[in-house]
C-alpha cells in the first residue's frame, strides 16, 4: 500500500474537511507525499481528534467479517496502526491502543 492510500485513509478517519483545511490541501487531493510542516500538523490534528479516531477505528472492527472476539480485534487494530504506522507517532498509536482497550472491555 502506498503511503497516499494511508493518508486517504486516515483523512476518512479524522474528517476530510477539516484534515484538507488544516493541511492546506484542496479537498480531494491525492498527496503521495507531505512536506514535514503538513506532517506536524497532521500530527497535531491526530491528537486534538483522536477519540474520532479510536472511534472511526473501532467501528471498523466491528463491521469486519474477519473480527469475532477481542483477539481478532486488537489484531486488526494491530494491522491497521501498522498500515498508519509513518503517519502517526509512537504515543498516538498507543494512545489509540488505550482508547480501544476501553472500547474492547465493553465487547
Amino acid at each position: 500500500m502506498s503511503k497516499r492510500i494511508a493518508v486517504l485513509q486516515l483523512a476518512r478517519l479524522l474528517g476530510k474537511e477539516e484534515f484538507y483545511r488544516r493541511l492546506s490541501l484542496d479537498e480531494g487531493l491525492e498527496p503521495e507525499e507531505l512536506s514535514d510542516t503538513q506532517m506536524a500538523l497532521l500530527r497535531l490534528l491526530v491528537d486534538e481528534r483522536l477519540k474520532e479516531l479510536v472511534r472511526g477505528l473501532a467501528a471498523e472492527v466491528v463491521a469486519s467479517d474477519d473480527v469475532t472476539d477481542v483477539v481478532s480485534g486488537v489484531a486488526y487494530l494491530e494491522d491497521r496502526l501498522s498500515f498508519f504506522s509513518e503517519l502517526l507517532t509512537a504515543s498516538q498509536r498507543e494512545k489509540v491502543r488505550d482508547g480501544f482497550r476501553s472500547f474492547a472491555s465493553r465487547w
